[in-house]
């Protein structure tokens, strides 16, 4: 019943609305139609306005992954180059760094994870002879080289070490470019390594320990030259390693020294039908143009030279080394006896070297010592073929070296050295000679090198020196000299 009631009393209500109010309404309701369709346009137009902004937003996060990726693969292919390239720097370097014997620098690439390795040296130095007695003997200054070590280690155990020399700065008046040495290591085991290609001849101090930073005075000691013809490089292939514990010997197998080369060009016979062509001699009162260098050498002999060396503390370090090896290379000359003509070959004219060393350092002093010895076979017939009395059979020498650095006394703590030494060398190139060939005075030498040396940097070294030459044979004496040079390392 009151439901009935209800819903008469709402439609009376309805149906007594005025007209003109529900006209109002219609109107309103078109207005809030319209104003929800600006509602929706403006918010489809912020919809899209954001969608936009979302794009642009993704892709400025895409550009900046992207460059985030390009600089860590930068990075890496940076870090990659760090590792396997070494290029120069100033580290200091010390004999510590030496390995196998090698020069600090020459030994940079068995420090190198992997990769290239550049290293090298250089010296120039003035002399100022005493009094002038010839022209040979006037004062002059050479570049004297400039070497560029290149190594590189394609794995661990397979290496590539060369030496590449500029000498006397360039290739005239008696310059030359060539390579000191350059080989292939083989790592195997600590005892027992493999090596070929050219080689330095592991005989004396300073054939492989030859960088100027690490030797006393201008120029290399004249035993190593004279006796051990320094620096001597050939090809061959070999074996090196340590077998105990401070123990290290190399064994190479090398093209021999050619002290002879053939002359076959036919003679004259005299009145007894007797005459020689003399073949031509490289064996002189030295080794040193004997060297083959590696250059389309001779290999008809092949000489062998053995190294060991003991280091039983870190500063002290003693040895010897061999070579021996025929010298002639199956060479011939041309000689008529009664008048018998034809081809003759030359004697074998084996060549040993051998010498004993020692290093000793402790709290700047430096001690060095090397004694060295030659016996020449065949030197009695060599000098008749055409030697003329120069070829000795045996010919030695020694010399012995002490250096104090100073500096400490001086500054205190510093990386800079300031080393006074003194060196005798004695040096018989005619010891003994065979048959009835004499000994000349002119190639026996005492000779006193004095000087300093001082380092500003451990890598950099200026050199003065005093050098007095006395000779047996006076008339042959040469002059006393002032050394002034400059070497560095790197």
């Amino acid at each position: 019943m009151w439901k009935s009631i209800c819903l008469l009393g709402a439609l009376a209500l309805v149906l007594g609305l005025p007209t003109g109010g529900y006209a109002a309404g219609e109107e309103r309701m078109q207005q809030l139609e319209q104003q929800l369709q600006a509602m929706q346009n403006a918010m489809s137009s912020m919809q899209g306005e954001l969608e936009s902004l979302r794009a642009e937003q993704k892709q400025e996060q895409e550009r900046e992954a992207e460059q985030a990726r390009r600089q860590d693969v930068l990075a890496e292919e940076v870090d990659n180059l760090r590792t396997s390239l070494t290029l120069p720097d100033f580290k200091p370097l010390t004999m510590e760094d030496s390995v196998y014997g090698l020069g600090p620098a020459a030994s940079k690439i068995y420090g190198v994870e992997q990769g290239l390795s550049i290293g090298g040296y250089g010296e120039a130095y003035y002399r100022k002879d005493v009094s002038d007695k010839t022209r040979s003997d006037r004062d002059f200054t050479d570049n004297l080289r400039f070497v560029l070590y290149t190594g590189y280690k394609f794995t661990d155990r397979i290496i590539l070490n060369a030496e590449l020399e500029f000498e006397h700065a360039g290739t005239g008046a008696g310059g030359s470019v060539s390579v000191e040495f350059a080989y292939i290591d083989f790592l195997m085991w600590e005892w027992a390594n493999f090596r070929a290609g050219m080689l330095l001849a592991p005989l004396g101090i300073v054939n492989e320990l030859h960088e100027p930073v690490f030797f006393n005075g201008v120029e290399r000691p004249e035993v190593e030259r004279r006796i051990i013809p320094s620096t001597w490089r050939e090809n061959g292939i070999g074996i090196f390693g340590e077998l105990l514990p401070g123990l290290e010997y190399r064994i190479y197998g090398m093209n021999a020294l050619e002290g002879v080369a053939s002359n076959t060009a036919a003679c004259t016979p005299n009145e007894d039908g007797n005459c020689l062509t003399k073949p031509s001699f490289k064996l002189k009162e030295h080794f040193r143009s004997t060297r083959q260098k590696g250059g389309n050498a001779v290999a008809e002999d092949i000489g062998l030279a053995a190294r060991l060396d003991y280091t039983p503390m870190l500063n002290l370090k003693f040895g010897g080394s061999v070579y021996t090896g025929k010298s002639s290379h199956d060479s011939q000359y041309y000689e008529c006896v009664d008048g018998k003509c034809g081809p003759v070959n030359v004697p074998g004219a084996r060549l040993t070297i051998w010498e004993l060393h020692s290093m000793y350092s402790w709290q700047g002093l430096d001690l060095r010592a090397l004694f060295a010895m030659s016996h020449l076979k065949d030197s009695d017939e060599l000098n008749r073929i055409g030697g003329g009395g120069k070829i000795a059979k045996e010919m030695y020498g020694f010399y012995v070296e002490a250096a104090y650095d100073i500096m400490p006394w001086v500054m205190g703590n510093t990386i800079q050295q300031l080393s006074p030494f003194l060196r005798f060398s004695y040096i018989d190139q005619h010891a003994e000679m065979a048959g009835d060939w004499d000994a000349k005075g002119r190639y026996e030498h005492r000779i006193w090198t004095t000087g300093v040396s001082y380092k500003p940097h451990p890598n950099v070294v200026l050199k003065v020196d005093y050098r007095n030459f006395d000779t047996v044979d006076n008339d042959n004496e040469r002059e006393d000299e002032v050394n002034f040079g400059i070497g560095f390392v790197f």
